[in-house]
């Protein structure tokens, strides 16, 4: 798979993003006014993650089916995806079942052995059952969810690709009115059945259509499939699509009217369907333009040095580590302070969080995730042939 290191950037700007939403929501500064809506809307890093994912995985797929050439061997593609995602994250959560097990009346206990099973197969998102410091694994059910059909998705991509780039971009189009469907639906059913299967629609694969579809559409014009629009549109992507500054700033505004009311209340509470709307759809340009900027940023100095940097790649290294074990080390540090939550300093809670985590996720990456990851690349990769 091509690295890009740009992206690494942005992976790592997703992790921080999921950091400081929930430093925010377990501090309460994400209730304060303004700056809490900021820091609130922080959560849009997930869908950053999701789009990236589409765009990565699908990438290949879709290539070789638009080429009609062999396709990625779907073993190694599945193995890769295991080595990725399963080391680091049984290791964090055996940590998370010691706390638990060390702190019941604060963290809920570890439950029973179904729950920890649930935890262990990646199935919690599928459920109501979480533990505290392990929240933002619903994310990960997604995700995995999402690997299983990344074959299938990329090929029927591909081929329609060789129809038609106006063909496969209205297919994409139509996903994301899917998504943005499901989660209007995903806040009727809440509000109608608080305890029903809202929530997990909400949060399902089929919820969050657009943000694979904003990946996947990136990857679809990344290997050449672009439409041809017209004079005025084509110098409208020029000017826009090939500054970066310019997604940039457009993807700032976005996130500016997402932390308004305008997308809804702020932490657990349920939208309505229009909020619900608005902000899955605000989430979606964001995380597009974003990947886009990352992509197609052009060969200037600047996009080089930060191309070329170390810490670029470090950063992109250890963002699943960060993702992984913040929450986690949320937890610890109010355990250990005897704080209830919503209580704390933001700053320093902030700073604690941060360094802890880049510190645990490197050491994650060093000894676990990256030795895995060599190990698993270095076997020859062969191609499946054409069905």
């Amino acid at each position: 798979m091509a690295r890009f290191r740009l992206i690494d950037g942005l992976r790592a700007v997703a992790a921080a993003l999921v950091l400081l939403t929930h430093v925010a929501f377990w501090t309460g500064a994400a209730n304060t006014d303004f700056s809490g809506g900021l820091l609130a809307r922080a959560d849009s890093g997930v869908a950053v993650f999701f789009a990236i994912s589409a765009f990565l995985l699908l990438r290949p797929w879709i290539r070789a089916g638009s080429a009609h050439g062999g396709h990625p061997s779907v073993r190694t593609y599945a193995l890769r995806r295991a080595v990725r995602i399963l080391p680091a994250y049984w290791l964090t959560l055996a940590a998370v079942l010691v706390v638990a097990a060390l702190a019941p009346g604060r963290t809920g206990g570890a439950g029973s052995p179904g729950k920890i099973v649930l935890h262990a197969l990646l199935l919690q998102g599928y459920t109501t059952q979480d533990y505290q410091s392990f929240t933002q694994t619903w994310s990960l059910t997604t995700e995995v969810t999402f690997y299983v059909f990344v074959p299938v998705i990329g090929v029927l991509l591909g081929r329609l690709a060789r129809r038609g780039a106006v063909r496969v971009y209205a297919v994409l189009l139509g996903a994301v009115g899917v998504g943005l469907a499901a989660q209007g639906l995903a806040a009727q059913w809440s509000g109608s059945a608080p305890h029903g299967g809202g929530s997990v629609l909400a949060t399902s694969v089929l919820g969050h259509l657009a943000w694979f579809a904003a990946g996947a559409a990136v990857a679809v014009g990344s290997v050449g499939v672009v439409p041809r629009l017209g004079p005025t549109a084509d110098r409208w992507w020029r000017t826009v699509g090939g500054s970066p500054a310019t997604l940039v700033g457009l993807a700032a505004l976005l996130y500016l009217v997402a932390s308004s009311s305008l997308a809804g209340p702020r932490g657990l509470v349920t939208p309505t369907v229009t909020e619900a709307v608005v902000k899955e759809g605000l989430y979606t340009l964001i995380a597009l333009t974003l990947l886009l900027a990352a992509r197609w940023a052009p060969e200037s100095p600047v996009s080089r040095a930060v191309a070329a940097s170390p810490a670029t790649r470090w950063l992109g290294d250890i963002s699943y580590g960060v993702f992984l074990w913040h929450v986690l080390i949320l937890q610890i540090i109010y355990l250990l302070t005897g704080w209830p939550l919503f209580s704390g300093g933001f700053a320093w809670v902030l700073c604690a969080v941060v360094s802890l985590s880049i510190l645990v996720a490197w050491a994650s990456a060093t000894l676990l995730e990256q030795p895995l990851l060599d190990r698993v690349h270095r076997r020859p990769r062969v191609p499946e042939p054409a069905p």
